[in-house]
């Protein structure tokens, strides 16, 4: 058995190596995506061209009119000043600290993106239904809703994508809607976070040889989930014949640790060579043929 420092180090070490694997296995599972752009306007108070932002979601609609329950606050860029954007303080409440995408904006000149995993505030998937994207804008000190820009976009959550560009909103005028259910979905020939690579037949299939034994470098995880990759995974275990003295083994439980020198514990410093271990027997042979001739005279 290997002193209990060592095995210690090797638990270390393999657990390491599976959790490697187990992340690279766990991927490549559909996954719906909402992904919204726009363009702003000034409404020309007070800040202006500064100004600020939010975009929300309610629903799903229970009926024709209303859009339904404030839901989660996908984009904001507001600091200080967010107590401006009224609409969306009546809605999300004043201490949501959600989806802070950047403080005050110094102008209307580069458009805005948002992207949401269509869960709500407490992490779960909304069900299926129409849901409203809500957005307000504010340039001033406003204190009604009435003073502030706002549109209303809506999209289906369903199994078919929803994809739309609405160009013709006066105060977001160009604004591009798109629903995937499907998005981290493997062979969809996007590289989805997760994924290595899409679609499978651009995967990785072979390794290169590594140039350390101990430290050998394979191929994880799977084409057919788009996350094959190449990895370095320590050999941990006392095998015979691998070309490796994994660290911990003693020439006792592995053969590849002839040529290793062992130190305090019974564990072993990194791979040694032949002449460097004939060098230290030899050495070790001559301090013992000293002592005693010592002992004899």
């Amino acid at each position: 058995m290997l002193p209990f420092k060592c095995m210690r180090r090797s638990s270390r070490s393999s657990l390491l190596a599976l959790a490697i694997l187990g992340g690279l296995t766990s991927v490549g599972v559909a996954a719906p995506r909402l992904q919204v752009s726009f363009k702003t306007t000034p409404i020309g108070a007070e800040w202006a061209p500064s100004n600020i932002v939010a975009v929300w979601i309610e629903g799903p609609s229970p009926g024709p009119g209303d859009p339904g329950p404030f839901v989660k606050t996908i984009g904001r860029w507001a600091g200080l000043r967010v107590i401006h954007l009224v609409a969306w303080q009546n809605m999300a409440g004043p201490n949501d600290a959600d989806a802070v995408s950047g403080a005050t904006r110094l102008d209307h000149s580069a458009p805005l993106s948002v992207e949401w995993d269509l869960k709500d505030k407490d992490g779960n998937l909304v069900p299926d239904g129409l849901y409203t994207i809500r957005m307000e804008t504010a340039d001033g000190n406003s204190t009604a809703t009435g003073q502030n820009w706002q549109g209303t976009f809506t999209f289906t959550k369903g199994p078919a994508r929803d994809t739309q560009t609405i160009l013709d909103d006066p105060h977001y005028p160009n604004v591009s809607i798109d629903y995937d259910p499907t998005a981290l979905e493997c062979n969809n020939g996007v590289i989805d976070p997760g994924e290595t690579c899409d679609p499978p037949g651009s995967c990785v299939t072979t390794c290169e040889v590594s140039a350390d034994a101990c430290n050998p470098i394979v191929l994880v995880g799977s084409a057919a989930a788009c996350n094959a990759a190449c990895s370095v995974v320590p050999i941990t275990t006392c095998i015979s014949g691998d070309g490796c003295c994994a660290e911990g083994c003693t020439p006792v439980d592995d053969g590849d640790c002839v040529n290793e020198e062992t130190v305090d514990g019974g564990c072993t410093t990194g791979a040694g060579n032949g002449a460097g271990a004939l060098g230290a027997l030899a050495l070790l042979g001559a301090g013992l043929l000293v002592t005693s001739r010592r002992r004899r005279r």
